[in-house]
């Protein structure tokens, strides 16, 4: 096997070790707790995105690994390396979103222009927030899924706004679009890969 069919082969693994889903049920819970917060202002929707994030490895070592084995696609130098990056991409957007609020508060404005950032403020927002991790997911890992997400990460609020309904409704639409992806995703994976399928051809 030549390096080429080699990188190919690492690669339909790679994909194939993500098309569980579970990185868009996360993605999507996140989402749509943020959303939910908006309609509900109450912090325990929050901490669910959150919960779903950090137990992302459990989930992942209950369905994925059993099926596929514990797959390392890469050196542990070029992990740290894209980890670092990720982290230095979300310190920027933080320090950007930062930035820009208080550039925007301390803005003279007139009436027209408060209502029309209150109309379309959720836009840069959500595409901070969730449609920027999206691409960078999708540029990283390669999952194409990922350009959808954050194109409705952006594109939902700017519809939204435009027909001027209550910000949180394109939120909790697109959180639910990604969850129903990942549900979507898992049933085909589990399916696709079921966890006995070894005993049964051994069986057989």
């Amino acid at each position: 096997m030549n390096t080429q069919d080699f990188t190919s082969l690492k690669r339909k693994v790679f994909l194939s070790y993500h098309q569980d889903g579970i990185l868009d049920l996360v993605a999507g819970s996140v989402v749509l707790g943020f959303g939910l917060n908006m309609l509900t202002d109450n912090v325990v929707f929050l901490m669910f995105g959150w919960l779903a994030m950090m137990l992302y490895m459990l989930i992942k070592q209950r369905i994925t690994i059993p099926r596929f084995g514990y797959v390392r696609f890469e050196s542990k130098d070029e992990t740290t390396k894209k980890a670092w990056v990720s982290v230095g991409v979300g310190v920027l957007l933080v320090l950007f979103f930062l930035v820009l609020n208080i550039y925007i508060s301390r803005m003279p404005t007139s009436p027209e222009t408060d209502a029309w950032i209150h109309r379309y403020h959720m836009v840069p927002l959500s595409t901070i927030l969730f449609g920027l991790p999206a691409l960078v997911a999708a540029s990283f890992l390669g999952l194409k899924r990922f350009y959808l997400y954050a194109l409705l990460a952006a594109g939902l609020p700017l519809f939204g706004a435009w027909l001027n309904i209550e910000t949180y409704i394109p939120i909790v639409a697109t959180g639910s679009i990604i969850l129903a992806f990942g549900t979507v995703l898992l049933v085909a994976f589990l399916q696709k890969y079921p966890l006995n399928s070894e005993g049964d051809d051994a069986s057989g």
